[in-house]
């Protein structure tokens, strides 16, 4: 049986605080997960570089935070929700399109209100089906429910969409619930 020289673990570059201690939980290079190894710990190889002597040790992965945003971030955010109950899905569309790249936090609150139109727009659809089948038998009742339910989706849309536009002015985060924003763009 031949025996292969373990390879040293190749260099990582430090993305948050570095920690010393080494990944115990994963198996070796070329070793199977459950293969048996050694008692102890694999110590962290060394190599020459330069005339010095380095020890290199594995990293534990730090989540990466948001980026700090600003206040014209926040008022886009915030144009995004407003838009929604006056001219539907074309403001929040427009600064989801143009900005999706550039910040994080007005992405997130931009396609929140692009789900958020879109929803109010199919359940005015809805809306409509439902009085014109109601219309059949009485335009009276028709117009009484289809106007009382249309009248509802609007306060219920206006009302959560100035919560997460001061919401998203002061620059935190606000989910406006499933049964009146259902998740179509992300």
């Amino acid at each position: 049986m031949t025996t292969h020289p373990s390879q040293p673990a190749p260099e990582r570059r430090a993305s948050g605080p570095a920690s010393s201690e080494p990944l115990d939980a994963l198996p070796e290079p070329g070793r199977p997960a459950g293969a048996p190894g050694r008692e102890k710990p694999a110590a962290a190889p060394e190599r020459d570089k330069g005339g010095q002597t380095q020890v290199i040790t594995r990293e534990r992965a730090e989540p990466a935070s948001l980026p700090v945003t600003d206040a014209n971030d926040h008022r886009l955010a915030m144009l995004s929700y407003l838009g929604v109950p006056f001219l539907g899905p074309m403001i929040p569309l427009g600064v989801y399109l143009t900005r999706r790249r550039g910040s994080a936090f007005v992405r997130s609150h931009s396609a929140q209100a692009l789900n958020l139109s879109i929803t109010a727009l199919l359940y005015t659809v809805c809306i409509l089906i439902l009085a014109t089948m109601l219309a059949l038998d009485s335009v009276v009742v028709a117009l009484v429910v289809g106007v009382a339910l249309a009248a509802a989706l609007w306060l219920a849309t206006l009302g959560y969409v100035i919560l997460a536009g001061s919401r998203a002015n002061r620059g935190h985060s606000y989910r406006i619930p499933g049964w009146l924003c259902a998740t179509l763009v992300r």
